[in-house]
């Protein structure tokens, strides 16, 4: 695996992270624990994609999504046969990085993808394990891993297919007949078959893991700023952002504002898309206890948060401004009705902006041009999955000059870039 260096440059005493989600907090609380006075500024009332996910640790997500099998799926599961949706009001947005995606499809760039994204997946877990025993809330992380279900009639195939895929380090197991009974009690359309995803896990309460994050920073002696952030000038020998609560100045910037990021770093390519996402939640009355599961036919994760239910679903590719869908949601409703889920309480709807660049891959590190400014976005779907392992990389690379594998380099999108995509 290729890495990169970054440019020798004194550990910093002070470090600005821009954002309010999960990479942002966790990359906040590391470096303020590793003796760096951390100022995290981050939007007043902002509803990063952190809160509104799934709540899974991806572990068994080790093949980046940028191939051409992917591809396929935009013709035979585009909405509203399926969980794929293009919003043509905003293709300017997305048409440009399709182009790059497509090229990111490449064999060669496949492959280093696919090497880079299991190096930090191998850890990704350990990592959790790591963060929860610092929280000291061994309560916000659920280990029994997940389970996949398919109802359809060629159900066994698809399960065998899923057992001979490549997990990383997670494990998959067949579910059996008890197992799959025990699903079908509770659901009106019975699922025919299922694999079980140990050395995965999910997170107990969005709302828990970002409160607790933020609480333990500011217990650390970290500063939470309420303020959106403007513009970054990076000339000096300190970095100055601009902010709506006035300047300030640190000797390194960490980036990590999601769909963001690219309007604060207007002399490099950012070549990010929200590729949006929807979910439902509603009380489940106490008639739930079953695993986390993903119901494959419909593209709908349900998780259980105590006494609620969420269900997740769809990949629009959009403008972050653009206003939400409401058919999203009424197809998840009636995906929920059609499973015969216990509901005893209105639905609550929530969208938001995964930040996704064309290969799929998140952007980590310093600027070739700005060495004092450091990315941390572009985590698409595995921004929950990879926090804490990218804050471990990142304050690594930071404090102590360690590389990162150049197929996170920020500049890689650059024209002077030799592996620009």
């Amino acid at each position: 695996m290729r890495t990169t260096m970054t440019e020798a440059l004194p550990p910093p005493r002070s470090v600005l992270v821009l954002g309010g989600g999960i990479i942002a907090r966790t990359c906040a609380l590391r470096l303020q624990e590793q003796g760096c006075a951390v100022t995290l500024v981050a939007e007043p009332d902002s509803t990063p994609p952190s809160w509104g996910n799934a709540g899974h640790i991806a572990t068994e997500q080790v093949e980046v999504l940028a191939r051409l099998t992917t591809a396929t799926r935009v013709l035979s599961d585009h909405f509203p046969r399926g969980p794929v949706a293009l919003d043509w009001r905003s293709l300017p947005a997305w048409l440009p990085w399709s182009v790059r995606f497509l090229r990111a499809c490449l064999p060669g760039t496949v492959h280093r993808g696919d090497d880079a994204l299991r190096g930090l997946m191998l850890n990704a877990l350990p990592a959790w394990k790591r963060l929860i025993t610092t929280l000291d809330r061994p309560d916000l992380l659920d280990l029994r891993g997940i389970v996949k279900l398919w109802e359809g009639d060629d159900a066994e195939q698809k399960a065998a297919s899923a057992l001979q895929a490549d997990h990383g380090p997670a494990r998959a197991i067949r579910m059996e007949a008890l197992q799959i009974a025990a699903f079908n009690q509770f659901l009106s359309s019975p699922v025919k078959a299922g694999v079980h995803f140990a050395e995965t896990a999910h997170i107990t309460s969005p709302r828990d893991v970002l409160d607790t994050l933020l609480a333990r920073f500011t217990a650390a002696g970290g500063i939470a700023l309420s303020a959106r952030a403007l513009k970054i000038d990076h000339a000096a020998e300190t970095v100055r952002v601009r902010t709506t609560q006035g300047d300030l100045t640190a000797d390194r910037v960490v980036v990590a504002c999601g769909v963001r990021s690219g309007s604060l770093l207007p002399d490099v390519p950012v070549p990010l898309v929200a590729e949006r996402g929807y979910h439902v939640e509603w009380t489940h009355g106490g008639r739930w206890t079953l695993p986390n599961a993903v119901f494959e036919d419909r593209a709908v994760v349900v998780t259980r948060f105590g006494s609620r239910l969420r269900a997740t679903s769809f990949v629009e590719f959009t403008k972050d401004s653009s206003p939400p869908d409401p058919r999203k949601w009424e197809r998840l409703e009636a995906h929920v009705r059609a499973l015969g889920l216990p509901v005893a309480s209105d639905f609550a709807r929530w969208h938001g902006s995964r930040p996704t660049l064309p290969d799929y891959l998140p952007a980590l590190g310093s600027f070739r041009h700005a060495p004092r400014l450091v990315a941390a976005y572009g985590h698409n779907h595995l921004g929950l999955t990879l926090a804490p392992v990218t804050a471990e990389a990142l304050s690594a690379h930071i404090l102590r000059g360690a590389p990162l594998p150049t197929a996170f380099s920020p500049d890689r999108f650059s024209l002077r870039s030799g592996s620009r995509i």
